[in-house]
């Protein structure tokens, strides 16, 4: 029976729109969206001080947030910092995960073209097969100790025929695949390559921004946040550490479903591409023990909160998705076990 030739190019075009949206132009101008906004965000935060030293001598005596915000030009510069901020962490987020996209569609290229690759040799070598066949029949006939088998014959024939037809098809298929493999290679490599650590880290730092800018107050000794809170409780803090696990949570199950279609046609890839969340989950599996650790030795701290309901509710998010995501690894693995 002859090996049936995929529709490799229907799988092809289903990566289309990742490797369009994703690709190296598109991520990179997004870098240039998160660098104008943090710039932006250094701007603004330049003239927090100077607002701060004219509430104070507008009559300001207070020494909170709260106090300083009752001026008007210290609330409309720490405003002004607050929106672009929240704008910098939106644009940040998407960056990362559009490259993350990238990196995960070039992961998808590699394992159609190992595919395609097999498929290429399988026919092949069927058509080498069959022809060795049909060359020992015509030395048989030529011989006369045989005769030329039609079906043999019409097998080669056909064989040919599809390969001439299909094959030049799937070798420019690889050729474009290489080509987008190398772009979504640079669009992965595009947060790395524009966002600094410290730029990085420069949203969740923002509660420290404003006690350092308080600070500079005569007599200021408020804080913006509740001082018997840890850090990793912090609003802009825990955001950042949910919305990490939320996009590794939702990487881990795409990689699960790829297994689960691998595992059907080739198990050690299979097994190769399951490898691949190790360092995710731990990473989602580190951040949930320091979250644990924060609850339970600051139980009574956050049961008392002002945002005692929006905590829990993250904690929940947090836990279910980890949840969600070991069963469902678990299983996968299970099935890959079986298979």
């Amino acid at each position: 029976m002859a090996v049936k030739w995929a529709n490799h190019e229907g799988e092809y075009a289903k990566l289309s729109g990742a490797i369009r949206d994703y690709s190296a132009k598109a991520c990179a101008a997004q870098a240039e969206v998160f660098l104008t906004h943090h710039k932006a965000c250094t701007a603004f935060e330049a003239k927090l001080a100077p607002a701060l030293a004219a509430a104070r001598a507008n009559g300001v005596d207070g020494s909170s947030l709260a106090d300083f915000r009752k001026d008007k030009g210290f609330h409309d510069a720490y405003k002004a910092l607050d929106r672009e901020v929240d704008a910098l962490w939106k644009e940040q987020v998407k960056l990362r995960q559009m490259c993350n996209e990238a990196k995960q569609t070039v992961n998808d290229l590699k394992i159609l073209i190992e595919h395609i690759e097999e498929e290429r040799k399988a026919h092949g070598n069927e058509l080498s097969d069959a022809q060795d066949d049909l060359k020992k029949d015509q030395a048989k006939a030529k011989s006369g100790k045989g005769v030329l088998s039609p079906a043999t014959i019409k097998l080669v024939d056909g064989l040919e025929k599809d390969f001439k037809k299909l094959d030049p098809g799937l070798a420019k298929l690889l050729k474009d695949m290489d080509s987008d493999i190398k772009d979504l290679t640079e669009a992965g490599n595009q947060y790395r390559k524009h966002v600094d650590a410290k730029m990085e880290s420069y949203a969740a730092k923002f509660v420290k921004m404003i006690e350092k800018v308080l600070d500079l107050a005569p007599k200021a000794k408020a804080v913006v946040v509740a001082p018997d809170l840890p850090d990793v409780l912090t609003e802009r803090k825990l955001k950042a550490g949910l919305g990490k696990t939320v996009v590794q949570a939702d990487a881990i199950k795409r990689v699960c479903a790829q297994v689960l279609d691998a595992v059907k046609t080739d198990r050690d890839a299979a097994l190769h591409v399951l490898k691949a969340v190790k360092i995710p989950m731990e990473q989602m599996k580190k951040f949930q023990r320091l979250l644990m650790a924060a609850r339970k030795k600051f139980a009574k701290q956050i049961k008392e909160a002002p945002n005692a309901k929006e905590l829990e509710k993250q904690f929940k998010i947090v836990d279910e998705a980890i949840a969600e995501t070991e069963a469902l690894l678990i299983k996968t693995a299970k099935t890959l076990a079986a298979g």
